[in-house]
């Protein structure tokens, strides 16, 4: 490509090129930053993408190194950058995702025993009701009997009604409940206004560092000639055979054969650490997802069986009996008591969960995002192989924006072969 365009023709045909690169990043961006993930308002992004829009616009038009940057950033997608590009996303899906569906769960199970142990509670209170029943009826039995009239006035203090306003309970647990609600709200919004600001501060930090790494580049291939040159292209063939220099496979340690399409050892051990550190981004990522799944089944196993819990009834004995001595018959007989009154009745009252009416629906793990993770992680791990190409590619590109550059390089290159002199077999031609 043509630092500076020679005559009208070329001059509009980079003119409309960069016109089109200036509308397709501008509403990029636009759609970027409405997108649900960074929420920024119409007005601003439309603000941004059109300074951004203006910005590339000039730049490509007016700096050649600009628009080299420009394209040097699809393969730098390719490379170190967008696979962490990929396994950031990856981490923000999974965040996004496993720990809000687990806090429903947990959300869930909790209501259904708050709501079980409410019942549970309400039929405990009740049972003060039976306890009123019982006085009622042991006062009641002996008022009737003549013959303990007397015993009457002393049980007025025993028939005191026990009295548990139920109102009043429920009042106070709806109340502490209300009050941990709100809590939970609160905390909740402040994390989704913290998750917000942390999406557009990574997405920030995300976009500056892919300008940093191509802009990087681009001024260590100018600047410097040993920089990312290791490669043996058709030009340094060309040139070396021109000199009469025959040049091997390996001429030196770190040497890459750009001509075919196999990877030399030194891109294949490269390739390993990349490959160890997408593997722990998928563990970990894995694990979440995993701990959302079992706590799912969980959540989802115990409702069931709090649904299956049945109503109990308990049983309450009461026994209440009058005996009566006779002084005379204790002259004849050891025990002379006998039994003026005998109460004796059994109360009962049912012990209700209500686990049917409280019972919620589990939440499962998304599937979309499962989709996702999986669709990014085949990705990460792809890229591992084809970030070797994209960094051939990417000084390529460098190459043909900038000819004589390379030409230098080439030349560089090859007096350092013929200065190691390994691998080499030099021709002698007269």
């Amino acid at each position: 490509m043509k630092p500076v365009p020679h005559g009208v023709c070329d001059f509009l045909t980079l003119l409309l090129e960069c016109v089109l690169v200036a509308i397709v990043t501008g509403a990029g961006l636009w759609a970027w930053l409405r997108g649900s993930d960074l929420q920024y308002g119409a007005q601003g992004a439309g603000v941004c993408a059109c300074v951004c829009g203006a910005c590339v616009f000039l730049a490509t038009l007016l700096l050649h190194p600009a628009r080299c940057a420009l394209v040097v950033m699809a393969p730098t997608l390719g490379c170190d950058q967008g696979r962490r590009l990929l396994l950031a996303a990856a981490v923000i899906v999974t965040l996004l995702h496993a720990p809000s569906n687990m806090a429903r769960n947990t959300h869930t199970l909790t209501h259904t025993l708050k709501c079980s142990a409410k019942n549970v509670a309400r039929s405990v209170l009740d049972s003060s009701e039976v306890m009123n029943s019982v006085k009622e009826d042991v006062v009641a039995v002996v008022t009737a009997y003549k013959a303990l009239s007397s015993y009457v006035q002393s049980l007025h203090s025993f028939n005191q009604h026990t009295h548990v306003n139920l109102t009043a309970v429920t009042h106070t647990f709806k109340t502490v409940t209300h009050r941990l609600e709100n809590d939970l709200r609160q905390v909740q919004g402040q994390l989704g206004v913290l998750k917000t600001a942390a999406q557009r501060l990574l997405a920030a930090i995300l976009v500056c560092h892919l300008l940093w790494s191509s802009a990087s580049y681009l001024h260590g291939y100018l600047s410097r000639l040993d920089y990312d040159n290791v490669y043996l292209t058709p030009r340094l063939r060309q040139l070396a055979h021109t000199q009469g220099v025959q040049i091997g496979h390996t001429p030196f340690r770190h040497a890459v054969d750009a001509t075919g399409y196999r990877l030399s050892r030194q891109e294949v051990r490269s390739c390993v650490p990349a490959l160890l550190l997408v593997s722990l981004y998928f563990l970990l990522c894995g694990a979440l997802v995993a701990l959302d799944f079992l706590l799912y089944r969980v959540v989802a196993a115990g409702n069931a069986w709090i649904r299956e819990i049945p109503d109990t009834n308990v049983t309450l004995g009461a026994s209440f009996k009058v005996s009566v001595d006779v002084p005379v018959c204790k002259l004849l007989y050891q025990d002379c008591s006998s039994d003026v009154l005998v109460f004796q009745r059994d109360y009962s009252w049912p012990i209700r969960t209500g686990a049917e009416r409280c019972g919620g629906v589990a939440s499962p793990p998304s599937g979309g995002a499962v989709v996702l993770l999986i669709m990014l992680f085949t990705l990460s791990y792809a890229l591992v192989p084809l970030q070797v190409y994209a960094r051939r590619l990417r000084r390529a590109i460098a190459a043909s924006f900038f000819g004589q550059q390379e030409q230098q390089r080439v030349h560089f290159l090859l007096q350092r072969i013929t200065a190691k002199g390994e691998g080499l077999f030099t021709i002698a031609t007269t």
